[in-house]
């Protein structure tokens, strides 16, 4: 091999290296962006994981939330029953009032709608107290449409029926209903 060739072979050695060199801070670039990247990508993770869990801690809120205006609710209709059957008994004259209330007050009370009013089985058809009877007693709505000879989806329907009457919204708010009426015995 002459000098020239050697030279050669050196400036193409070189030639590579340079390359091969090139190569490797371009792998190191690209290797330093996607570590840049994954970074990027467990940030925007844990971001997300963070706002899943205020959304569900929002939902928890909102559902205490519900369950707290629906108690307050359910006092107040009971409050609202107990008024109204204290007054209907007022108005039937079988309780006397305190003579401290005012007749002022006497006056402001709607007797007259109080006295007319009609008791809830009174809005109902014979087949919805039938069903409301089924219902406080325990029943199913299989139960109900076998004993009734009648399909659950009727009986689903009477239900619902029932329920938009009364304004009762659940099967235990039937079920004191049926108890405060009479429908079905108090147990013991």
């Amino acid at each position: 091999m002459g000098k020239n060739d050697q030279h050669a072979g050196v400036i193409g050695s070189e030639t590579r290296i340079e390359q091969a060199e090139m190569r490797t801070a371009q792998a190191e670039t690209r290797t330093e962006q996607a570590k840049t990247r994954t970074e990027s990508a467990e940030t925007r993770t844990e971001q997300a994981e963070t706002r899943t869990e205020l959304a569900k801690t929002r939902t928890e809120q909102a559902e205490i939330r519900t369950e707290q205006a629906e108690t307050r609710t359910e006092r107040a209709e009971l409050r609202t029953e107990q008024a109204e059957m204290t007054l209907q008994r007022v108005v039937n004259k079988e309780v006397r009032l305190n003579p401290e209330i005012s007749t002022r007050f006497l006056k402001a009370i709607p007797v007259k709608a109080i006295a007319d009013r009609k008791s809830p089985l009174e809005q109902l058809t014979g087949r919805q107290r039938e069903i409301l009877q089924l219902i406080a007693e325990g029943q199913n709505t299989k139960g109900i449409a076998e004993l009734l000879k009648i399909s659950p989806k009727t009986v689903e329907y009477h239900r619902m029926k029932l329920m938009d009457s009364l304004n009762v919204h659940d099967v235990p708010g039937l079920v004191r209903l049926a108890l405060r009426v009479g429908l079905i015995p108090q147990e013991s």
